[in-house]
């Protein structure tokens, strides 16, 4: 495997985006029963107060997909959570609005600090497939 910058291969051994004080890992988990891509997860942050996050509920679509494709569809959704959290916060004092239950609300501040890098990652990753990871 072949990883090109902006990516880098993380302290998990992973590919992988530094953004802010945290790292994003990505790697395969299992194929589903309809044949989709799980992948594994981590947001390791480097400041020392906060915990790292990890999941395994991000897949593909039908057929499978690369760990590129898996980290830009995990960087779409940490967009929209922080783009829901900056609403919420700045206009909106309603209910919890859609997208803002993503993920554990103790990243709403990193993801909101980091929204604009978040996004731009996603739209390269997006623009480019299959530059980043070579497989």
């Amino acid at each position: 495997m072949e990883i090109r910058e902006p990516l880098i291969i993380t302290s998990r051994l992973a590919p992988g985006v530094k953004i802010g004080d945290a790292t994003i890992s990505i790697e395969y988990a299992d194929i589903t029963p309809d044949g989709r891509q799980a992948y594994r997860w981590f947001i390791d942050n480097g400041n020392g107060h906060r915990q790292d996050f990890r999941g395994e509920d991000l897949v593909s679509g039908v057929g499978g997909g690369s760990l590129q494709e898996g980290l830009k569809s995990l960087l779409g959704f940490l967009g929209a959570f922080a783009e829901a959290i900056a609403y919420q916060e700045r206009i909106y004092a309603g209910e919890p609005l859609e997208n803002s239950d993503l993920f554990p609300v103790m990243l709403s501040e990193w993801a909101t600090a980091n929204a604009d890098e978040i996004s731009m990652l996603a739209y390269e990753l997006e623009e480019k497939p299959g530059e980043f990871i070579i497989e």
